[in-house]
């Protein structure tokens, strides 16, 4: 009986594992030059390019990025949503094998294949400001 305790900890520990989401939950935003203030809905957010804002993925936000001696640049994010499903072939160990059952794969995506996620589009924002004209 104590021999099977160890082997026993091991599968449930494995049918436990899963993969972290490491990717940022908000909206990146980085300008050219660097330090342009960020502006959302029409308040200043107190932040400056590059930086990363976690914004209502639910509604539709204006962002402007305003730099002193640049012209305002103006981005909308709009709410996105994702679903997707879990293909089995995700969790077979390589192309050539021989297992064709998914081995790799999380329990929790062996066992409710479907996925639903929500952000803000898009995700990853880069601009550009260009120099106001000399008077």
């Amino acid at each position: 009986m104590r021999s099977l305790r160890l082997p026993s900890l091991i599968a449930a520990l494995a049918c436990q594992a899963s993969c972290l989401n490491v990717s940022p939950s908000g909206t990146t935003l980085a300008s050219e030059p660097p330090g342009a203030r960020v502006h959302v809905d029409g308040r200043d957010s107190g932040w400056v390019t590059p930086c990363e804002i976690a914004l209502d993925a639910d509604e539709t936000h204006v962002v402007t990025l305003a730099l002193d001696g640049f012209a305002p640049r103006e981005i909308v994010l709009e709410p996105l949503e994702r679903h997707g499903i879990v293909a089995w072939r995700q969790g077979v160990n390589g192309v050539k094998s021989t297992i064709r059952f998914p081995i790799l794969i999380p329990m929790g995506d062996f066992l409710f294949p479907l996925r639903e996620s929500s952000a803000t589009s898009p995700s990853r924002v880069f601009v550009r400001l260009r120099p106001l004209a000399a008077p």
